[in-house]
């Protein structure tokens, strides 16, 4: 059994595939035609119950081809008024068409909403529509802002442009503009919408042809008209620093962009290889990022990431069994005495907060190969790593802290059960990042399943996870499962996350978030259903995390294997300098099953604890060592 393990290890170590290629195909679907007999969905026997998530119907879209990326903004919250708009394409006998923009809005929490058509095709078909609020410096009442909004349009064979559209409140007075496709390429317009108290907006995309011979970023402004009664827009082109190789950019066609509370400083982040490391060094897919201090009117670039063997990133690098802890290595070094570890960042989201700091919430995997040719590939059965890297002082200094390591990792096309052929459709883990108003609190909020309950390995059964970060102080929380064995256990497909949260007191806050019912129809096709999820909170009590392994003076690495366990689990703690030890392990209720004092001894220290007691589920152990903690998770099977 022990030798088959090893040998599987070492099998999916090896397995590679064109990641990029594959993130880019998922974002250019147009629609589908409606499956004949799609395959009914088997729902399984959940041990669901009632617990503080609430789904609250919002209306249906006439097929999925509204929700694909979660770059979109789908929902949002404007903390000067207290209202919740969500955004999709309609549906024929709900509302409007499926070329329509549909918005509802909540002036009560999300208890209620109210539905309306926004704006109607203009140049061409609406698809992926995204929507923010416009509430004007001073307004307190809902009545008086404007809906934001824009989506790429189609017609039908070929993306022809991007509508731009501003609506009232109760949706009578639509102003729009549109911009036409190029004749360089497409350019879905859809990275970090954001709208601010000034009159400003800004949303950043990436032009580009399908083979990706021409890749370039733009920024797009919107300063609102009180005349025209709408956001009028110019554009700015970047020449973002992508790497080329073999006549290809290295380059995403997702782009994003945070602006901090008052609207002085943002930042605009684009994915790809970057162009200006070393030609023998080459990096994996990351961001490169521009900044601003003057609300957008000018951009300056920022230094290039150098995050190669990053401590935090590697963390204890390789395990018993062949794998690795966080990241894998390229495929060159790996098993070699100087392995090399170079991200390749999967999904991103950003948020920046009351200072004027950029939080990168990343899901990481490791770069396959750092040849020019191969920029794009990754390991095929590497899950991914969390990881939060930020900067201070607005410099070009950056600070890695980990958060999570996936259960599952993407479910492909072909895996879902969710259409067929070249129709079926396939998702990741949709993380997304978001912010309180004041920009003192940032969270992170992704998706992941139950692999315990289901068996999984791939992320079909997507259940709503968080972690937060205060801003001053540095404290953080332990990954929370806001779903799990609730009323949405295992079908929170498609999420999306509000860039800004409720802050319903000093110890209070809410974040808003939509998912949507694909099950029911089980066909691409055929109309999706949204819900608002009421209730996804995090309180002030549990932020009670300080500090990580990278800033422990006594710590210098900490491993649990095997992981998942099911009889001995044994922890490796590595100190820098001999120190009195506290151990405990805790479920996700918080509950502590396990504690341990010890003194620990420079060098390697190795407990051993007997798991076959514990029910199956998620775990966190906790290491102190001179009153600084880091946490960690295992899984008990």
């Amino acid at each position: 059994m022990g030798l088959g393990t090893l040998v599987m290890a070492q099998s999916a170590a090896f397995q590679f595939e064109n990641s990029a290629r594959k993130k880019m195909q998922a974002s250019t679907v147009q629609d589908a035609t409606p499956m004949v007999n799609p395959t009914q969905y088997q729902n399984h026997v959940l041990p669901k119950a009632t617990n503080d998530v609430e789904p609250i119907d919002l209306f249906s879209s006439l097929n999925v081809y509204t929700l694909l990326v979660q770059e979109q903004t789908c929902i949002t919250y404007n903390d000067d008024i207290d209202a919740i708009m969500f955004t999709a394409r309609g549906n024929t006998n709900d509302i409007g068409t499926g070329n329509d923009i549909a918005t509802t809005v909540s002036v009560d929490g999300g208890a209620t909403f109210a539905k309306g058509v926004s704006a109607g095709p203009n140049g061409g078909n609406n698809r992926y529509p995204s929507g923010a609020i416009y509430n004007p410096a001073g307004n307190t009442d809902p009545a008086n802002a404007y809906k934001v909004m824009l989506a790429p349009i189609t017609g039908g064979s070929g993306w022809l442009g991007n509508n731009f559209a501003t609506n009232n409140w109760d949706n009578t007075a639509l102003y729009n503009e549109f911009r036409t496709a190029s004749s360089s390429g497409d350019m879905l317009i859809r990275g970090g919408f954001d709208v601010d108290a000034n009159g400003i907006c800004h949303v950043a995309g990436v032009e580009y042809t399908t083979t990706f011979s021409w890749a370039k970023g733009y920024i797009f402004k919107g300063v609102f008209d009180g005349t025209a009664g709408g956001f009028t827009y110019t554009d700015a082109d970047m020449d973002v620093p992508f790497h080329f190789s073999s006549g290809a950019y290295d380059a995403r066609t997702s782009a994003n962009m945070a602006f901090s509370p008052d609207g002085s400083v943002g930042y605009a982040m684009f994915i790809g290889g970057d162009a200006r490391a070393a030609t023998d060094d080459l990096t994996g897919y990351q961001p490169i990022i521009y900044k601003t201090t003057d609300m957008g009117a000018t951009w300056s670039l920022m230094s290039i990431l150098d995050l190669k063997n990053n401590p935090v990133l590697v963390g204890s690098g390789p395990l018993p069994g062949g794998l690795w802890e966080r990241i894998w290595p390229l495929r060159r070094t790996q098993n070699t005495a100087e392995e090399i570890f170079k991200p390749w960042f999967a999904e991103t989201d950003i948020v920046v907060d009351h200072n004027g700091n950029l939080h990168i919430m990343a899901l990481c995997q490791g770069t396959y190969s750092d040849y020019p040719d191969s920029l794009g590939y990754t390991y095929t059965y590497e899950k991914g790593t969390l990881f939060e890297i930020y900067n201070e002082n607005q410099s070009d200094e950056w600070i890695v802290r980990y958060i999570d390591t996936l259960e599952t990792r993407d479910v492909a096309a072909e895996d879902s059960g969710y259409g067929a052929g070249s129709d079926a459709v396939g998702w990741d883990m949709r993380l997304q990042a978001s912010r309180s108003a004041d920009g003192k609190a940032v969270f992170a909020i992704w998706t992941d399943t139950d692999s315990e309950f289901f068996s999984e390995e791939v992320n079909l059964y997507p259940d709503v996870r968080g972690w937060g970060h205060l801003v001053d102080g540095g404290l953080f929380t332990d990954v929370k499962d806001f779903t799990n064995q609730g009323a949405t256990y295992g079908e929170n497909y498609f999420m999306f996350v509000s860039p800004t949260a409720i802050k319903h007191s000093d110890d209070l806050w809410e974040i808003p978030i939509s998912k949507s019912d694909i099950r029911t129809t089980n066909d691409p096709g055929q109309p999706v259903y949204h819900d608002y999820l009421k209730g996804i909170t995090f309180e002030r009590n549990e932020f009670i995390y300080g500090v990580g392994i990278e800033q422990m003076d006594f710590v210098n690495s900490v491993t649990a294997y095997p992981n998942p366990v099911s009889e001995a689990l044994s922890i490796e703690v590595n100190l820098n300098k001999a120190s009195n030890l506290n151990i405990e392990m805790t479920n996700l209720l918080g509950q502590r099953v396990y504690a341990l004092n010890a003194n620990g001894v420079a060098g390697k220290n190795i407990y051993t604890l007997d798991v076959n007691n514990m029910k199956s589920g998620i775990y966190f152990y906790n290491i102190s060592a001179n009153g600084q903690k880091t946490t960690h998770k295992v899984v008990v099977k």
